[in-house]
């Protein structure tokens, strides 16, 4: 009996209209494997494996199985989801590069100014694309709750509301905090102020989590019509061309840093010779690099329906 129900969560693995085709035939195929065999890790594995490929290709992120919108939607909400890591290793980024132009000597500044201000302006930019498309997304989702399916959604937005309330809060009291510190207390001297922001930094990226999670879960439920969809992919493709650029212009950045002030990315006094691979360099670019990875797939799940041999599908 209990070898019946493992059998059977197997299944879940599986996108549910794959299993309402073929899932029955799954079942008998693995009940008559099993009748002297036990249910192996590599067995759950595999069905595993196949399950999740299955729901790749069934929700557009993989092939071409899928309808043109399905990959549209699918490769817009990846690069929703990559610009929310963006915003995550952008803000990083910012923190890591305070006061680096009183680092630098004056011969040296021009190209790391350049480069920050450039990475500021991309993000400025891919922001504002992002906005455009939750402006653009507003008429379907007006029909998304006219169609009554926000308690699909409710539970998502009721958690990313706590916690962004938790945030402001918890934002309050380290601003008083900081301001009963002296500069070297807020960079590290103080171990207990530098925990509890560790921790706060911890508390923004959940949110942003949550909030981008929600916005998945209801972008995915809205029926976009063809024109919508367009908007929102070029806008998707913007989005990951300010990633792009972002990227490109903060290595540039922490280049010239490199070369000029190591000791700044590391915390250290002026002149000290050390490795500009801090732990916050490598977690940051490490972050912000996924993104841009994740933004350009999901600008190839786009750019794939608009080839000439997908025209008529669309």
């Amino acid at each position: 009996m209990k070898r019946n129900r493992d059998v059977r969560r197997l299944l879940r693995w599986y996108p549910s209209s794959w299993r309402d085709r073929y899932g029955d035939e799954l079942l008998a195929l693995l009940e008559d494997r099993l009748v002297e065999a036990p249910l192996t890790i590599r067995l759950r594995s595999s069905v595993a494996i196949a399950g999740l490929r299955e729901r790749l290709y069934g929700s557009g992120m993989l092939g071409s199985r899928s309808s043109p919108s399905t990959q549209r939607r699918t490769g817009s909400l990846t690069v929703l989801v990559a610009w929310s890591m963006m915003a995550v290793g952008g803000a990083s980024f910012v923190k890591m590069a305070e006061h680096f132009r009183a680092a630098l000597p004056t011969s040296s500044r021009a190209v790391a100014i350049v480069a920050y201000d450039t990475t500021a302006l991309a993000g400025l930019l891919g922001t504002l694309f992002v906005v455009v498309g939750v402006t653009g997304a507003l008429p379907g989702f007006v029909r998304f709750l006219r169609a009554d399916k926000w308690p699909q959604v409710r539970g998502m937005f009721v958690r990313s509301v706590v916690s962004s309330l938790v945030v402001v809060v918890a934002t309050a009291g380290l601003s008083w905090w900081a301001h009963h510190l002296n500069s070297a207390q807020r960079n590290g001297g103080d171990g207990v102020y530098s925990g509890v922001f560790l921790a706060f930094a911890l508390l923004v990226v959940i949110t942003i989590g949550l909030w981008t999670t929600t916005g998945v879960a209801v972008a995915s439920r809205i029926d976009f019509t063809p024109r919508e969809l367009r908007r929102e992919s070029c806008l998707a493709i913007a989005v990951s061309l300010s990633s792009i650029v972002v990227v490109a212009s903060a290595a540039v950045w922490g280049v010239q840093i490199g070369l000029h002030a190591p000791w700044f990315l590391n915390g250290t006094a002026a002149g000290v010779a050390t490795s500009p691979w801090s732990a916050q360099v490598i977690t940051t670019m490490f972050v912000m690099t996924l993104a841009l990875v994740t933004a350009l797939w999901g600008v190839v799940r786009v750019a794939s329906t608009y080839r000439p041999t997908r025209v008529s599908a669309q």
